[in-house]
């Protein structure tokens, strides 16, 4: 997968998705990126501003999808995201 914006910048995502959510006392569309633990922070707070984020195109293997305006950050923070589940051998991996 990966997330190109309006400058160029491409970005490689573990996931994607988008939902709805009161923002800034609006219902607004949203899209939520969960990146790999290494990515920095810095750096995504510097890619992800306004005037990148008038044009959101993610890339899912054929499939491409454009968003347009997604430019009200809602929030950017680092959290724990399961990204395997246990089994009888291994516990999950975050």
């Amino acid at each position: 997968m990966k997330v190109i914006l309006a400058n160029g910048t491409e970005l490689s995502p573990i996931s994607v998705t988008g939902g709805r959510r009161t923002v800034q006392g609006a219902n607004r569309d949203v899209l939520s990126f969960v990146f790999p633990a290494e990515t920095s922070m810095d750096e995504l707070d510097g890619v992800f501003t306004a005037a990148n984020c008038e044009t959101v195109t993610i890339v899912d293997g054929e499939s491409e999808y454009v968003h347009n305006a997604y430019t009200v950050r809602a929030e950017l923070k680092r959290e724990p995201v399961m990204v395997a589940g246990a089994n009888e051998n291994e516990p999950a991996v975050y």
